[in-house]
């Protein structure tokens, strides 16, 4: 009976110790295993955070590949500007330079055309100044009193011929007389030296010229001195009396009928 109890006792602790044996391969086998597991997932995670990495990487040179690009635009652009500026700058100086030769073309046109005018006016000049000392040496050269008459006669006729040399002179130049005698008194042309009072004259008229006045086109090269002569104070209240009259019997006439 003795020995049955310690055989049970025999066969429990021999059970008791195999199941910890057991549950210790158990529990080495559950730590392999996560071991295993951890060993997975950080293999994968690693592989994750590379191709992260790797797209990131990706991303920054596409990145920096378009930047590089439109910097690159930009330079051409800068650079294109920057040539049609250049000939712009080289346009405006070839254009004052074409302006500057210009003006100095028109002043040099300007002063030749000057001298021409000139010397065709001196040459006018000197022509009419050679008949002008031929009538003088003409007076100069009287011996007698018959002489006197002849040659005082000669040197009238030669100073109106000079008279004359000289008013074609001036047309010829476009130079004209101013038409004040029996004209209405223009201040523009005429330059009144005398004024007087007549009945005669229903305006100011220029009823007498003391100096011939000149124009060239629309200038005045002269103007004329003039008398001029304004119609008489009275002989203005009249007519401005007859005018009133007239009218109150025109407007009389016309209520009537």
């Amino acid at each position: 009976m003795a020995g049955g109890v310690m055989s049970n006792k025999h066969d429990k602790r021999h059970k008791r110790e195999d199941d910890n044996i057991h549950d210790a391969i158990n529990q080495e086998k559950i730590q392999t295993m996560n071991e295993e597991k951890i060993k997975v997932q950080e293999n994968g995670d690693s592989s994750l955070n590379q191709s992260a990495g790797n797209d990131q990487v990706e991303s920054s040179s596409e990145l920096i590949q378009q930047k590089e690009d439109q910097l690159r635009k930009l330079q051409e652009e800068l650079n294109k500007k920057n040539e049609e500026l250049d000939a712009l700058k080289d346009l405006l100086v070839r254009r004052q330079a074409d302006f500057e030769n210009y003006k100095k073309r028109v002043i040099r046109l300007q002063e030749e055309d000057r001298k021409l005018a000139i010397k065709d006016i001196a040459r006018d000049i000197i022509n009419i100044n050679d008949d002008l000392l031929r009538a003088i040496d003409a007076a100069c050269n009287i011996q007698d009193a018959k002489d006197l008459a002849d040659a005082h006669n000669l040197f009238v006729e030669g100073i109106k011929m000079i008279s004359r040399q000289i008013e074609d002179m001036l047309k010829r130049y476009g130079v004209e007389e101013i038409n004040s005698l029996g004209q209405a008194f223009d201040p523009e042309y005429n330059e009144a030296v005398e004024i007087d009072e007549s009945p005669d004259v229903v305006k100011d008229t220029i009823t007498k010229v003391y100096q011939k006045g000149f124009k060239l086109d629309k200038y005045v090269v002269r103007a004329a001195r003039v008398k001029v002569t304004r119609p008489a104070k009275q002989k203005v209240e009249d007519d401005n009396a007859n005018n009133a009259n007239n009218a109150t019997e025109e407007n009389t006439a016309a209520s009537q009928n």
